[in-house]
């Protein structure tokens, strides 16, 4: 009887669709210093934000393989709400809390003088927990380019749309939406069976077809598939929402929830790296050997070593900034604020880049159905966020000789551009790269320049207006030794004279969208900018005076050969260092007509498959040392001194032969059998 009842049991855990709640499985997560302090792992990420967590995620789940993960921020569990209902990040928005960095630019000439806040995720999830949810992917010409400047395959489209879809599972929209919303999409342009949840709001308005309808009434054409290489159109794009709970689905949820109990994988919040530890510092072979953390400033240091390496996953601000606090990055900088130089690296923190973006707003006509302006408490309904979309080429904006004209333009303008970048020689030359990357690759194609938001958000009908393809450039550099003390964040904004010809463009055509029909039909009165704006000169500075960030910097530790202000090579690597990568947003050398978030996905799996092939690699090379009477302790198959029985990552005893990062105990992966397993155990030693 006993026997029955526990296979019935078992039967009925593999086969329940009901989630697991991972919360009851955490063990990983921790705000004790001293679970990591003095430890070794095989793999250090520094940043639990969206890329960390995938790459941690792919990297534990060789159970030979220990992962320690710190992150900055909270864990974000005490909040579950705030980071779960999708229409919180509107109503009960995270900006501005503790879960937010709460960057500030530096005054920027370009925004008449204002300096601007730059909210980025300080959570568990990192952005991803406290975005707008969009996921929508870039062209195949974008991230071509992008290959084209490495000189690398590994790059090219096919590889990233490859790994876009191995972390997706994509469920199409409901009946209730495709009623209401011409929608745009392909199942084959799509996975399935990826960590990551993508699909729409499970509930829409009329509104949201209508922008769609009178964007095609303005000249942009409908896209049917928007997400397998061309996204140049009008289209709903898609949202990061489990279509089972209406919540949002982010990295944390995706990636480190289901496999948390790892007994390989250690999480470490409420910390910040200071700086990467080097053991050897020759000349273009400096070796990281671990990262040292604290709580705060003045609180106790910790370290926490590497065998294999050091990832960095902070994003666009953390990454040059731990970069150059280490003693990596432009000599000049590194001396002027008194930091020992380790390599001399110039691009670290320059060819940043960033999208604009601001509304025309217009009052609701009383026609119009209008979502609530809370959070109600009803999943279908708090499931709604902006999700209709364009990208407009540059012959919809202007005329295609207008467009053509400014192409040329920008050729002629090109010399001064370059040299009029306040930054190291060759970072101007990486500048001049990319800059002819943008003008003679991206420009003269479908790709958008402009991208069309539609809002329904805080009683207002907005169509927002954001700049893609900057050609400003601008840099993050630290002022201090101290890691608490923010970089200085110089963006650059509109300091190349195109960006506003363009931007204002856009804007134009948002207020002539707005006033179309069938759109029209549900608006009154343009409150924001308003009729009294009409010349150029009216609306340059009513933009200078309006535009902020769209969230998504870039491109601060670029991919570009090293001559070019590079900072990694193609395969992620910091140039001049043996075993420190970088792998998250701070990567891209080229801005996208696209938001960050499904791009971001697919680098962290390309970057995770990169460590994972290496690591096999190094550990081939160890088995045939050993064959051939090579040490036992190389590669370090036995520790990180290479003897056996070293100090692993949970504080015991590694063992010969395996990654010495826990015990020689057998190690093991967390998944619903596992989870059965443990119930069924339980629930025998009862009946006993």
């Amino acid at each position: 009887m006993k026997l029955v009842l526990l296979l019935s049991l078992a039967a009925a855990c593999a086969a329940a669709p009901s989630p697991v709640d991972y919360s009851l499985f955490r063990r990983s997560v921790t705000t004790d210093a001293g679970a990591l302090s003095g430890n070794t792992y095989d793999y250090v990420i520094v940043g639990g934000g969206l890329a960390g967590l995938v790459v941690a995620n792919r990297l534990s789940a060789n159970p030979n393989i220990s992962v320690a993960v710190i992150e900055a921020g909270a864990s974000g569990y005490a909040d579950a709400a705030k980071f779960s209902v999708p229409a919180a990040n509107l109503y009960d928005s995270s900006v501005g809390t503790q879960y937010d960095w709460q960057w500030q630019t530096t005054p920027q000439s370009g925004l008449a003088g204002r300096s601007a806040p730059w909210p980025r995720g300080k959570v568990l999830g990192g952005s991803s927990a406290i975005n707008g949810l969009y996921y929508v992917r870039p062209s195949d010409t974008e991230q071509n380019a992008w290959s084209d400047l490495i000189a690398d395959d590994a790059w090219n489209w096919d590889q990233m749309f490859a790994a876009m879809k191995k972390s997706e599972s994509f469920t199409a929209p409901n009946a209730a939406t495709t009623r209401t919303v011409n929608v745009g999409y392909n199942p084959a342009s799509h996975g399935t069976d990826g960590p990551l949840h993508v699909s729409y709001p499970l509930q829409t308005y009329p509104e949201v077809g209508a922008f769609i309808e009178s964007a095609t009434n303005v000249g942009i054409p409908a896209s049917s598939d928007p997400n397998a290489g061309n996204n140049t159109g009008v289209f709903l794009a898609m949202s990061n929402i489990n279509p089972a709970n209406a919540t949002r689905s982010f990295s944390r949820t995706a990636y480190l929830d289901p496999v948390a109990a790892r007994p390989n994988l250690s999480v470490l919040t409420g910390h910040t790296v200071t700086r990467v530890v080097f053991n050897s510092t020759q000349t273009d072979e400096a070796v990281a050997s671990g990262v040292q953390f604290a709580a705060s400033r003045g609180a106790a240091v910790s370290t926490v070593y590497a065998r294999k390496e050091v990832v960095l996953c902070g994003g666009a601000v953390n990454d040059p900034q731990i970069l150059q606090l280490s003693g990596i990055g432009d000599a000049a900088l590194l001396d002027r604020v008194g930091v020992e130089q380790v390599v001399d690296l110039a691009g670290v923190g320059y060819h940043l880049q960033d999208h604009l973006s601001t509304g025309v707003v217009f009052s609701p006509s009383s026609g119009a159905t209008m979502p609530p302006t809370r959070i109600t408490g009803d999943a279908a309904t708090d499931s709604y966020v902006n999700s209709a979309i364009a990208y407009v080429r540059g012959s919809t904006l202007f005329s295609e000789q207008q467009w053509s004209s400014l192409i040329d333009q920008m050729r002629q303008n090109r010399a001064a551009s370059v040299e009029a970048y306040d930054a190291p020689a060759a970072v101007k030359a990486g500048y001049n790269a990319t800059y002819t990357t943008q003008v003679e690759t991206l420009f003269p194609t479908s790709i958008g320049p402009i991208e069309l938001l539609f809002a329904l958000s805080f009683g207002g009908v907005q169509v927002q207006a954001a700049l893609q393809h900057p050609l400003s450039r601008g840099s993050i550099t630290v002022t201090s030794t101290d890691a608490f003390t923010p970089p200085r964040i110089d963006p650059g904004y509109l300091s190349n004279d195109v960006d506003m010809t363009i931007l204002r463009q856009g804007f134009k055509l948002a207020r002539r969208l707005g006033s179309t029909s069938p759109l029209a039909d549900f608006t009154s009165a343009e409150t924001a900018p308003g009729s009294a704006v009409e010349t150029d000169g009216q609306w340059d500075e009513w933009i200078r005076r309006t535009v902020g960030t769209e969230y998504h910097p870039s491109s601060t530790c670029s991919m570009l050969p090293r001559q070019l202000g590079g900072v990694v090579d193609a395969r992620l690597k910091v140039y001049g260092t043996r075993n420190l990568r970088v792998i998250d947003a701070a990567v891209p050398p080229v801005s996208f007509s696209a938001h960050l978030m499904s791009v971001t996905y697919g680098l962290a799996e390309i970057g995770a498959e990169m460590v994972l092939s290496d690591y096999a690699a190094g550990m081939k090379s160890a088995t045939n040392q050993a064959a051939t009477g090579g040490s036992r302790g190389s590669s370090g198959s036995t520790g990180s001194s290479g003897s056996s029985g070293s100090t692993g990552s949970r504080g015991a005893a590694g063992s010969s032969g395996s990654s010495g990062a826990t015990s020689g105990a057998t190690r093991w992966t967390l998944t619903t059998a596992h989870a059965a397993a443990a119930i069924i155990a339980t629930i025998a030693l009862s009946l006993r």
